[in-house]
């Protein structure tokens, strides 16, 4: 490649750098951002698997950030986007080369190479992430640059560089473990350019250029000792340590084995295939889609199969993995499938330019660009009027938010904040850490660990509670009531200062193999028109199968249904049935408006639960009140 077709490369990322860096976030961000915003200064481990690579090149970036390191990382993914454009912008031009150079238009292929570059810069998902500390810019950095140099070396353009896939693929492994899915299609590809790199001696001879960079991962249990998030003061005597430093907690840790509950059934895999044909619509548009699918037949029509292969496969195997993986950030997974549909959409729009020179001349080319670019970028710049500005935004907000918690007037210096989401939790951890604030306090949140005594938000909070300090939810949670003795305050704490007890005087009548009946407690007017307010009691006797929700009826004498009070979801979505645990008390709250119209009588109040879904009883409904109606009826 000559100067003025490698020149393009830097200019344009330092721009999307630019770019990235003027619409980026520029302090704390909650989720995996916040996390990273606080390792990387520190050097310090993350969440599996660790990221080493991302760590090492993180620290010494923020080593010019030390006044501010949630922005220095905010800003290191910036970098990292624009890398990975520039690495996009060569890889583009080596697959259009010969379609761009066919038809009578000098440099077409740097002109189409930059225009489908730009496009990928723009890409939203791809975007979003390089304006937040997150490790999917440096990710899709390497996956270019696995395919860049598989290219190069397949081309024989540099016959002693055979090493340079193994290589980036060495690398790719220390940051991003689904780097691997390319394997297949880089080793086809060689396989069909230059099958004697693959003969043992030539193999044996790049294995060390993969296996040297697995020397990375040694950071994870070097730099594990000096991260003290890693362990959690609970009491005087009691510790929580997120980290097994045994040799088999540490591969497991560095492969990420906690994530394999995340994969999907293969029928659940193909109940994903329209979400993930809509992301690439909204992604594309339907012009989009079809200028990918006439790039991949200039492929085929070029003769340019062993291309189609190293892209073709490599897109096909990411594309099924994230079918089957079912996290709930999958969507940033589709970024380097969408690196390689944007490379199609570059063939196609370098296929349309030489058929219009075909047919028409050289006269509508340059109006057929302009007008494809056009209409492909018009969903990203909808979508970037609405968001360009939303992680500042959040940083903002994020920042206010626990600023205000943590330094307000009546929070005990040594209380456990917890949250439902681990998300929400992340900054906390950044501001005791860098900032030193609230040194005694502690963070939970369920699933921090794999013992059962995180497993969801009740067993936290019972766990929490077990050891004696001061427990506040970091927000209001409606129906966590039905659980807990609550103490809502101004600030939008709430103290969780036990469990419910059961009522005085109280029985225990069965209620199916679940359930047990403590007693009810109600108030209010029982004449026609009347409202009472109705407190069912029960225990757990073991945890409910599925959601369960209650039900409240009044009925006559004649066993008639007069009215109901309105169904709902004890404990809400925070702590519905399935979280309830043998022993918890559950309290049930109903309001029940009487009709104007109800005859003097006596009636009865029969409760239960049922399934929402099915519509079906759990048990036959229990009587838990008479009442007479007006109460001086006789």
């Amino acid at each position: 490649m000559r100067l003025r077709t490698l020149l393009p490369a830097p200019l344009l990322g330092v721009l999307a750098f630019f770019f990235y860096r003027f619409t980026a976030a520029t302090d704390i961000l909650p989720g995996d951002p916040g996390e990273f915003q606080f390792t990387l200064p520190l050097a310090g481990v993350s969440h599996p698997t660790g990221y080493p690579l991302y760590h090492i090149l993180g620290w010494y970036w923020e080593r010019f950030f030390s006044a501010n390191p949630a922005q220095g990382a905010n800003y290191f993914s910036a970098l990292w986007g624009g890398v990975a454009v520039s690495l996009f912008y060569l890889l583009c031009y080596k697959v259009l080369q010969g379609i761009g150079e066919r038809p009578r238009w000098r440099g077409a292929t740097v002109w189409l190479a930059t225009l489908t570059t730009l496009l990928f810069a723009m890409n939203p998902t791809f975007r979003s992430q390089a304006v937040i500390a997150e490790v999917y810019t440096l990710h899709a950095a390497l996956v270019a640059a696995l395919l860049l140099a598989s290219v190069v070396h397949g081309e024989g353009g540099s016959g002693g560089m055979a090493w340079l896939p193994a290589l980036v693929l060495g690398l790719g492994l220390t940051h991003h473990l689904t780097i691997v899915l390319m394997l297949p299609a880089v080793l086809l590809y060689l396989a069909w350019t230059q099958p004697e790199s693959l003969t043992p001696g030539k193999l044996l001879r790049t294995l060390p250029f993969l296996l040297l960079p697995l020397l990375l991962y040694l950071y994870i249990p070097l730099r594990a000792p000096a991260s003290p998030w890693l362990t959690l003061r609970l009491t005087t005597t009691r510790a929580l340590s997120l980290f097994d430093d045994s040799v088999l907690g540490n591969l497991r840790f560095m492969l990420g084995t906690g994530f394999a509950p995340a994969l999907h059934t293969p029928g659940e895999a193909l109940r994903q295939i329209p979400a993930s044909l809509a992301l690439f619509v909204q992604h594309f548009s339907w012009p989009g889609i079809l200028l990918i699918l006439l790039g991949i037949t200039a492929l085929i029509l070029e003769g340019r199969l062993e291309m189609l292969a190293l892209t073709g496969i490599g897109f096909l195997v990411l594309v099924v993995f994230n079918l089957f993986y079912g996290i709930g950030d999958i969507y940033t997974f589709y970024i380097p499938p969408y690196l390689i549909a944007t490379v199609w959409l570059g063939a196609g729009m370098a296929y349309g330019v030489e058929l219009l020179t075909r047919m028409v001349g050289v006269r509508l080319r340059l109006l057929y660009l302009l007008a494809a670019a056009g209409i492909l970028a018009v969903p990203y710049f909808q979508i970037m009027q609405t968001d360009i500005l939303a992680a500042p935004r959040l940083a903002i907000a994020t920042r206010e938010r626990w600023q205000a918690l943590l330094t307000r007037a009546g929070l005990p210096e040594n209380a456990i904040l917890v949250s439902n989401d681990r998300d929400e939790m992340t900054p906390f951890y950044y501001m005791q850490q860098i900032e030193g604030l609230a040194p005694q306090m502690t963070g939970l949140f369920p699933l921090i660990s794999p013992d059962p005594a995180w497993a969801d938000l009740n067993t936290t909070l019972a766990t929490a509670l077990a050891t004696g300090r001061p427990v506040y939810t970091i927000k209001p949670m409606p129906g966590l009531e039905t659980l807990y003795l609550l103490e809502p305050d101004a600030e939008g704490t709430v103290r969780v200062l036990g469990p419910q007890p059961a009522p005085n005087p109280s029985f225990e009548q069965p209620y199916g193999d679940h359930l047990r009946w403590l007693g009810i407690e109600w108030r209010g007017d029982t004449s026609p028109g009347g409202q009472i307010t109705v407190t069912l009691y029960w225990r757990v006797t073991q945890s409910p199968p599925r959601i369960w929700h209650s039900f409240l009826q009044i009925y006559n004498a004649q066993g008639e249904k007069v009215k109901q009070a309105n169904d709902h979801r004890p404990g809400g979505d925070y702590v519905p049935s399935p979280l309830w645990r043998a022993g918890d008390v559950v309290v049930d709250h109903f309001v029940l408006t009487l009709p104007e119209e109800l005859p003097p009588g006596d009636y009865t109040l029969v409760a239960g639960f049922y399934d929402p879904v099915s519509g079906r009883r759990y048990a036959d409904p229990l009587t838990v009140a008479s009442l007479v109606s007006p109460a001086y009826y006789e």
